[in-house]
């Protein structure tokens, strides 16, 4: 029999993180069979979930809790620890304990807390997710996590055994993302700057809108254009409006399936430019997506970019937080571009 792992949760299997994490399983040898859920409500979910897991648990060695997990993970931790038929009147020998992965990726209490400011530290709900945090870590058998950065943070924030933490990077899907079709650029057309997000702070999109201003004057060709919404966008729509911004539109999100024609139509794709703090610990999904349109992208100088990418080759790295030289970057970059139009 060979090595079967269960895919546990209510994650979007077609999400690039799932649909890689998944194919390298594959790639490896393993069967992975999907216990997922659409159910609403946490009860609901443990009742489907429990139900899809007695059916599917046959040979299973590994349950992979996926990306968001952290709620199912008590779950998961008593179905692989007392999934014996015996315990439901049934008088079979107990398998062997099927080991638990759990793909943390984020920490609530740093998601929620230290980075999105939903509630602060004097708050009791913060040190409940705090509390979760440990929790669910402690339950697990192995925990994957998408930087050695994040690594080295997970392993001090909730005392871990390095042993215990894998890191196990982004990707972007492949069957979607794919490099341009290099064309002649037409000459005149503005310098297309392109950022997508879901505006949350780690993004620092305020930085990118006080860049946009210090160049509308010294680069009128630069254009920049916002895609998304979330948290911080109506106080950044607040912001455009008060700098006076000419050259910044802002557009509603893109369907997931468009969004790799939209990448390649841009000169250059932004990252994230926030200081500090969770920030400095990921390397955004945008940056692998861009790479891979074949888009230059500028993002801030962090620990953790350096573990996948080299300044001035796949990234054009910045001083985090730090409006004036992603403007400086920016400018640089559009005279190249106008340097080789040029030529």
């Amino acid at each position: 029999m060979g090595k079967i792992l269960l895919a546990f949760g209510y994650h979007d299997r077609e999400a690039p993180r799932h649909w890689n994490v998944r194919r390298d399983l594959e790639q490896e040898g393993w069967e992975v069979r999907e216990c997922h859920t659409n159910k609403n409500g946490l009860f609901a979910k443990y009742a489907d979930l429990r139900k899809q897991f007695h059916i599917q648990k046959e040979g299973v060695s590994t349950v992979l809790v996926t990306f968001p997990g952290h709620y199912l993970m008590p779950l998961a931790w008593f179905l692989c620890h007392f999934s014996s038929p015996i315990l439901w009147g049934r008088d079979i020998p107990a398998p062997q304990k099927i080991k638990l992965i759990f793909d943390a990726f984020i920490s609530l209490s740093d998601s929620i807390v230290s980075d999105r400011h939903k509630v602060t530290w004097l708050n009791p709900y913060a040190w409940f997710l705090y509390l979760m945090d440990i929790f669910t870590c402690a339950l697990a058998d192995e925990i994957w996590i998408d930087t050695e950065a994040h690594r080295r943070f997970f392993i001090r924030r909730f005392f871990l055994n390095p042993k215990k933490i894998r890191t196990v990077y982004l990707k972007p899907r492949s069957d979607i993302f794919s490099p341009r079709t290099h064309a002649p650029r037409p000459l005149g057309k503005p310098i297309d700057v392109l950022f997508y997000g879901t505006y949350i702070p780690l993004q620092g999109i305020e930085h990118i809108l006080h860049a946009a201003k210090l160049l509308q004057k010294s680069a009128p060709h630069v254009h920049f254009t916002l895609v998304g919404s979330g948290q911080t966008y109506r106080s950044m729509r607040a912001l455009a409006d008060k700098l006076q911004l000419t050259h910044v539109a802002f557009h509603e999100r893109i369907p997931f399936t468009e969004l790799p024609d939209r990448i390649r139509k841009a000169d250059l794709c932004l990252g994230i430019f926030a200081k500090g703090g969770k920030a400095s610990r990921v390397i955004p999904h945008k940056v692998y997506d861009a790479i891979s349109c074949g888009v230059p992208v500028l993002t801030a100088d962090t620990p953790a970019i350096h573990e996948q990418f080299e300044d001035g080759k796949e990234v054009i790295l910045c001083t985090a937080g730090d409006p004036e030289d992603i403007a400086l970057k920016i400018e640089e970059f559009a005279q190249n571009i106008n340097v080789h139009i040029s030529e």
